[in-house]
């Protein structure tokens, strides 16, 4: 894990959100907008976030013919554009593993795959596709500990607990949030920053796939609940800069995290 005076002396570090409108099944011309999204961030940037299943497309139509193995040769083109540009990429796909299908999402470094997460709740006609992952992951980064979560997970207060529970700074959320529900997207994004005092992280895709018309709006939320940045239909990628000081600020102002840890101690007595 990484001191805190290392995130305190990054002043500059940026976390990003990027977002397009994938095409479906075409592996190269996805991580072509990737890479071209990546280039756009400042140099600053420590991580940027971009949507769930954006490697292949969101399509459930023939999920297994999209599957790949992870670390395999997807996750060695990503961790190319990553050396490249000096960002960690968090980045949504199929994972073939243990004869399943999961919808997952990546956190990868110049060194390769740090940490693959597996969506936990999987919405309407997914859970005919995939296997649902059991578990939280969390990754060490130079602005503190992430959290991972897809999409529909954002729904459940107690996945993103389980991020608090392990004292995060970000939650990174990948998602293919439709048009219908783009009041949900920016609630829920604001809401679990609020509630965990943390920054919140949300891709989503632009466009329409497979009849689905997408929300886009991806966006930073600061640790008091507040919308710092989101894309428009002029910017795909969004970036703030990370201040520890604001993390402290909203977690005195919001004791959220303390009254939590007394209410579960006295009721544990």
């Amino acid at each position: 894990m990484f001191s805190n005076e290392v995130f305190q002396s990054m002043t500059n570090a940026r976390i990003a959100s990027c977002q397009f409108e994938p095409d479906i099944g075409d592996v190269d011309a996805n991580l072509n907008h990737i890479e071209q999204l990546a280039d756009q961030l400042p140099t600053s940037t420590v991580f940027a976030v971009f949507p769930e299943l954006c490697v292949t497309g969101y399509d459930l139509s023939d999920v297994s013919a999209a599957k790949t193995p992870v670390p395999g040769p997807i996750t060695e083109r990503i961790q190319g554009i990553a050396q490249r540009t000096g960002v960690d990429l968090i980045v949504g796909l199929p994972e073939a593993a243990d004869n399943n299908v999961y919808n997952s999402l990546v956190y990868m470094s110049n060194h390769g795959v740090e940490a693959t997460y597996r969506k936990q709740q999987l919405w309407g006609d997914e859970a005919a596709q995939f296997a649902a992952g059991t578990e939280p992951v969390i990754v060490d980064t130079p602005v503190g500990r992430v959290g991972l979560l897809l999409c529909y997970d954002l729904n459940f207060p107690e996945l993103a607990l389980e991020y608090d529970e392990a004292d995060c700074d970000h939650i990174a959320v990948s998602s293919a949030w439709r048009q219908s529900f783009d009041n949900d997207w920016r609630l829920l994004c604001c809401a679990r920053a609020l509630d965990q005092t943390c920054y919140v992280v949300g891709s989503n895709h632009s466009g329409t796939q497979s009849g689905r018309h997408h929300a886009g709006e991806s966006l930073v939320a600061g640790p008091r609940g507040e919308i710092l940045a989101k894309t428009t239909d002029d910017t795909s990628t969004v970036s703030v800069e990370v201040d520890a000081d604001s993390i402290e600020t909203a977690r005195i102002k919001n004791p959220v995290r303390e009254s939590r840890y007394e209410m579960t101690s006295t009721s544990r007595q």
